[in-house]
């Protein structure tokens, strides 16, 4: 696409990637000097697209202001088409970062967990369930590599009493999908961010998916709540389904273990989850960064440049055999208008 002005934003032919339900260009925003931006261009064929491109833009207006919350620069309807300004974020997204890895260590991991949990919550504060939470909707950024930005609020609902308010869409991306919403039944929202982001977090630690989805025909997700049933944990019963045993430190496997929890009201809520211990290491000897004992691989940072090309070869990573591998999957936005019950 030939580079093109958008009211005060200079739109640059260099696409970014497509993210959901959109593509992504890189842009100036000419009233803060060309200082740069993305732009994200959206299709409106219908009005059902029009109205859930303007509930997306109210969405994030009410999370702006949040270190780790993606910032919306403009929006900037043009016929059939609307343009989304947001801030860039240069180190590419969490999903790439994983891919290039293999898997990553749980000092690194626990360094993005941090910041997606403190997002999240704000959202949650501000009564917006996000609902999309997955590894392509977690940029980075080069110059801090402590931060993570959350991004697409496209599939989000809004609750003036968010931990008691009904929600009944079945909306959310396949593999990343609390059991309550693929059972299209009522559900409370919280709880539903919270198992998305313990399959976020399950993913980089691990290398593989927890689950292909939440659902007995998932042969995976069968054996899950059975032996949940039976008192073991999640992270031991998915790598026992491998023969293999769980390498995760007891604190991590806790924390984990508590977020896929297939009843939503036995998850910790994130206010508990920021507390817990895993988030919250010991200092170590000699007055270094906090950690637990376990294997550092990966933990070099690297990032995907914003140009797309391929780092460096990593050391190869081999899931278990069987073990469902980490793919890109569409949000899928449901059979029905965003609503509660």
């Amino acid at each position: 696409m030939p580079s093109r002005k958008v009211d005060h934003f200079e739109v640059q032919g260099h696409k970014l990637g497509d993210g959901g339900f959109g593509a992504v260009y890189r842009a100036k925003d000419l009233n803060l000097g060309g200082e740069p931006c993305a732009a994200k261009l959206v299709k409106l064929k219908s009005k059902h697209d029009k109205e859930a491109m303007e509930h997306e833009v109210s969405v994030m207006k009410l999370v702006a202001g949040h270190p780790y919350v993606i910032l919306l620069r403009g929006y900037v309807p043009e016929g059939e088409d609307a343009w989304l300004f947001m801030e860039l974020a240069t180190g590419g997204e969490l999903f790439d970062r994983l891919i290039d890895s293999g898997k990553l260590s749980e000092n690194l991991t626990r360094t993005y967990a941090k910041s997606l949990i403190d997002g999240v919550q704000f959202c949650h504060s501000k009564g917006v369930i996000h609902r999309d939470i997955k590894l392509e909707n977690i940029m980075l950024l080069a110059d801090n590599p402590e931060a993570v930005k959350i991004i697409d609020f496209g599939l989000a609902a809004v609750s003036t009493r968010p931990f008691e308010e009904e929600l009944l869409d079945p909306v959310g991306t396949k593999s990343y999908k609390a059991p309550e919403i693929i059972a299209k039944g009522r559900y409370l929202g919280p709880p539903v961010d919270v198992w998305s982001i313990g399959i976020t977090l399950f993913s980089l630690v691990s290398g593989f998916f927890p689950l292909e989805q939440a659902k007995q025909s998932d042969w995976r997700y069968a054996r899950l709540a059975a032996d949940q049933a039976k008192g073991i944990g999640a992270c031991d019963s998915i790598y026992a389904t491998y023969k293999r045993q769980c390498p995760f430190t007891p604190v991590l496997k806790a924390m984990l273990d508590s977020m896929l929890n297939i009843e939503p009201s036995k998850r910790p809520t994130l206010e508990e989850l920021s507390k817990c211990a895993w988030l919250n290491p010991p200092a170590k000897a000699g007055g270094a960064g906090g950690g637990y004992e376990e294997d550092d691989y990966a933990d070099e940072i690297v990032y995907r440049g914003m140009t797309m090309d391929d780092d460096e070869d990593m050391e190869p990573f081999e899931p278990p055999e069987g073990a469902m591998l980490v793919s890109r999957q569409k949000g899928d936005r449901g059979l029905e208008d965003a609503g509660f019950a």
